[in-house]
């Protein structure tokens, strides 16, 4: 058969394979079915007293795509169809069997291959180098499509086998590097071939396709991959530990130089407790360092080369190389990278990723503010055992109470500690934190948690000696301001103007929004002028700076879409429109749920729907009301204000429906879970008391009463 290329799809009246593809594939008749299973019947062994039979023996199913697999019998090539199944010629006649040669056969054909096969089988031979490469794309797709990933491998294998030079292969890369992991669990990570496979194919993608999208796609694709394997490397660390050869989960300097991290970190760096040796939780930090340095270069690179190419997703890759560089500990050129892309762009208003990273820029600089110097203060604390301090505490009822001990008392007392570093420290490095509720005693007393935090203080020295104060959005912000008010480069005044008013700083001055700005204005800056507008019950002028929000970046602005929402249901609810204003927050809602201002928007959109069922006296608004207010009630990381508003509004909803014990539940319910919300602990002790006169108890009134009364001496002081 010389080098032609064959496929054949097999069709039994007991084997059963659906094809897909183009029309020059055959239809299978509609007499062989899914729903029949192919079987090989066992003879009956008779017995004395009565005749037994055996369960039939089950094969798994023949049929589909037939390959060759580089070997020969009886001068023909071998076919094999990747489960189980070889195609092989005996001399006179083509067999189908479970080894090459022999085994047990299940089905056999002419020397022409095309012929009828036994038991009513059919072949489409493919000789065509052209219709074959078609086919086995199309074929390769399909099983993609259909999640049968190890025929959809072997068939994109073969297809860059065959035809390398094919203006389809860059998608078969791409496709083979998504496939490399697509049987790992989400709950599981890829060990090191299956990252090493990926990664190979799609390099391969951005070496044979000039195309911006499949190149954008396969970076991306690698960039995704690498950041899992960086956030938990366990494939890696495995990997790691074959160098060891004694297997005893620690990485001496020898083989540390042998992974060759390509990194400026040395073996010492990653030796926290300076024990000569990296220990298997201390490998994690080094797998983590090698993949996140990888996921710098990777999206560097991109930006380097495709920087000025219409398609390319800069903006994007930009915040990953800054992810990529806060995650490797150097904060600081995240912020100058972010710096130099605003500095780069900030002028022109239809660049949305500006404004993304602007808001990036600013919260990782107050986190990184409060990381360092909050865990800095505590590892400094826990250098003096013997030093007294002092601190206030708010527990969840809104009680305080002042804790005073040595630095050994409370941190060895769980029931201090804890209070301690929720006052004092929010933001510090949640790795120690965590240690030190684990290790509580043992920082004072045990040699290698003695040695660990010396290291941890050493490492976060210099963190805090690094971090740039001229890197502050309160003075980068207004240097920007300074330049484009003198260059006359309005959209990046604006955008300075808005973030130096969102960090509270006064150097940009006072500034009313103009509807004459809106041209210049982009999302971030839109949604900033919208806030003024309505502080300034410019309802009309907010509603005209969020329509233009949605006209012009409808399909760009991202999370700026729930800003325009949640602020037109706003101007709509001050209105009194409360209809508009439902439909207004739910699409903010299910454009970003995750969103900061989620949960106040859940609350907005619960107070309308109670409005608009109020007006229809439509009960089923109420539920609808229940189930957004319920959202905020249950989520114990949002304010206790907000929970408790929601937990009085539920009962809202009851009363309005004339459920006075469902109502009375949810109002004493808000009194005894967020009693220090004076405002609405105050409005549910009443509504209870007028829900129980209306229901004709008066033996619980007088019982609500005495807890209102003493909830007052408590709260209202």
């Amino acid at each position: 058969m010389g080098n032609l290329y064959y496929i054949f799809l097999l069709s039994f009246s007991f084997y059963l394979f659906t094809s897909c593809g183009g029309d020059e594939i055959e239809t299978v008749p509609e007499s062989t079915s899914d729903a029949e299973v192919p079987k090989i019947e066992t003879e009956k062994v008779p017995i004395v007293e009565e005749i037994v039979e055996e369960e039939p023996e089950v094969l798994p199913n023949p049929n589909g795509v037939y390959l060759p697999n580089g070997e020969e019998k009886n001068g023909k090539p071998i076919y094999a169809n990747g489960e189980g199944f070889f195609m092989w010629f005996n001399g006179s006649l083509w067999k189908i069997s479970d080894k090459p040669g022999g085994g047990k056969i299940v089905s056999s054909g002419t020397e022409s291959i095309n012929d009828k096969w036994s038991d009513g089988g059919k072949a489409r031979h493919f000789p065509d180098d052209e219709f074959a490469k078609d086919a086995l794309f199309r074929l390769a797709v399909a099983y993609q499509g259909s999640t049968d990933n190890p025929n959809a491998i072997r068939l994109f294998q073969q297809f860059v086998k065959d035809f390398p030079d094919d203006k389809l292969v860059s998608e078969a890369y791409l496709s083979l590097g998504d496939l490399a992991i697509s049987d790992v669990k989400s709950d599981e990570q890829p060990n090191y071939n299956q990252i090493q496979s990926a990664q190979t194919n799609y390099n391969l993608v951005r070496e044979k396709s000039q195309d911006i999208k499949l190149i954008t796609d396969s970076t991306f694709n690698e960039g995704g991959l690498i950041e899992r394997v960086a956030e938990n490397p366990e494939g890696i660390v495995d990997h790691y530990l074959t160098f060891d050869k004694n297997k005893d989960e620690v990485l001496q300097s020898s083989e540390y130089n042998a992974i060759n991290i390509n990194s400026e970190k040395a073996f010492g760096d990653f030796d926290l407790n300076d024990d000569k040796a990296i220990d298997f939780g201390e490998l994690y930090d080094v797998a983590s360092h090698v993949y996140y340095s990888n996921m710098e270069k990777l999206y560097s690179e991109y930006s380097e080369k495709f920087g000025a190419v219409d398609g390319a997703r800069i903006s994007e890759a930009t915040e990953k190389i800054g992810f990529a560089n806060e995650m490797l500990g150097r904060p600081s050129a995240m912020l100058t990278l972010y710096f130099k892309d605003i500095e780069k762009y900030g002028n022109d208003p239809s660049n949305v990723g500006v404004d993304g990273i602007l808001k990036k820029y600013t919260d990782k600089y107050d986190e990184y503010d409060k990381l360092y110097g909050k865990t800095l203060d505590l590892l400094l604390n826990l250098q003096e055992p013997e030093q007294t301090i002092s601190f206030t505490h708010r527990d969840r009822k809104g009680i305080e109470e002042t804790i005073t001990g040595t630095v050994e008392d409370i941190v060895g007392d769980r029931k201090k500690l804890l209070p301690f570093l929720s006052s004092q420290y929010k933001g510090m490095d949640q790795d120690i934190y965590s240690e030190v509720v684990k290790s509580r005693g043992a920082i004072f007393s045990n040699p290698s948690h003695i040695a660990k935090f010396k290291g941890y203080l050493k490492k976060y020295k210099e963190f805090k000696k690094g971090f740039p104060s001229d890197l502050s959005p309160a003075v980068a912000f207004a240097k920007l301001l300074e330049d484009a008010k003198s260059s006359g480069n309005k959209p990046l005044e604006l955008r300075m103007r808005s973030m130096l008013d969102r960090v509270g700083s006064k150097v940009g001055g006072s500034y009313n929004p103009q509807k004459s700005d809106f041209p210049a204005a982009s999302p971030g800056v839109l949604v900033w002028m919208a806030e003024k507008l309505l502080e300034q019950n410019s309802v009309q002028d907010a509603v005209s700076a969020m329509e233009r929000l949605v006209s012009v970046y409808g399909d760009t602005g991202g999370e700026f879409l729930f800003d325009a929402n949640y602020l037109l249901g706003q101007a709509k609810q001050k209105e009194g429109d409360y209809q508009p204003a439902v439909t207004h927050y739910e699409a903010a809602l299910a454009n970003s749920s995750w969103h900061d201002d989620a949960h106040d928007a859940r609350i907005r959109l619960g107070e309308s729907l109670f409005e608009v069922g109020q007006s229809s006296k439509d009960s089923s608004l109420f539920d609808r009301a229940v189930s957004s207010f319920e959202e905020v009630r249950s989520d114990s990381d949002t304010s206790l204000d907000q929970r408790a508003q929601s937990s009085f509004m539920m009962g809202e909803c009851k009363r309005a429906i004339r459920d006075f014990a469902g109502a009375a539940y949810y109002y004493l319910d808000t009194t005894l879970n967020f009693p220090s919300a004076t405002k609405w602990a105050s409005k549910s002790f009443e509504q209870a008391i007028r829900c129980y006169e209306q229901s004709g108890q008066s033996d619980q009134i007088s019982k609500v009463e005495k807890q209102y009364v003493n909830w007052q001496r408590k709260f209202l002081k």
